[in-house]
């Protein structure tokens, strides 16, 4: 009797410690290539960020448009809230939410004609998300010192809704890349 009991427990606590709940990991990263599709479900979701010039000059003027592609459907996921975190050498210069209804985020950097020690940001707070979103037909506005010393950025995005503005990832799509500025 003593036997089957210990083989019992042996087979049930190996069950129990073999078993882990199922749980989705997201993650991508970049670091100058475009980063990796990441996985949601039976989607592969794609960061897609250009900047509007190409090679950034401190100081100048700089449009960031920010999309996450359905890779399958070739076509941006709607409703998107990401958190954006820039900083350079460890000093963090920007740390807000976004979002956009139609899946793209345009951000216009500028950095001139600012007396501001930190950066104001000119947009529409959005009362679901809590994130700024842009008035329509503009990109959001962000005055101050981000892009004005040359040298390696750091940031990170943080994708936290998708489809649907009340639709928050139960893990967060973690993006993180360099941005080099002349």
């Amino acid at each position: 009797m003593s036997l089957l009991i210990s083989a019992s427990f042996i087979i049930i606590g190996g069950t129990l410690t073999g078993y882990q709940p199922h749980s989705q990991k997201v993650m991508a990263q970049h670091h100058g290539a475009p980063p990796p599709a990441a996985a949601i479900g039976d989607r592969k979701l794609v960061l897609d960020m250009q900047t509007e010039p190409t090679n950034i000059t401190q100081g100048d003027d700089l449009l960031m448009t920010i999309g996450f592609l359905d890779e399958g459907k070739n076509a941006n996921i709607q409703h998107v809230t990401f958190r954006m975190d820039i900083s350079k050498d460890g000093k963090h210069l920007l740390s807000d939410f976004f979002h956009d209804h139609n899946g793209e985020v345009r951000l216009m950097f500028k950095d001139k004609g600012s007396s501001s020690s930190s950066p104001t940001i000119g947009g529409n707070q959005d009362v679901l998300t809590n994130a700024w979103i842009a008035d329509p037909g503009s990109p959001i506005m962000i005055s101050g010192p981000i892009f004005n010393q040359s040298g390696t950025y750091n940031i990170g995005l943080e994708l936290t809704t998708i489809d649907n503005d009340k639709t928050d990832l139960a893990v967060p799509l973690e993006y993180h890349f360099d941005v080099n500025v002349s």
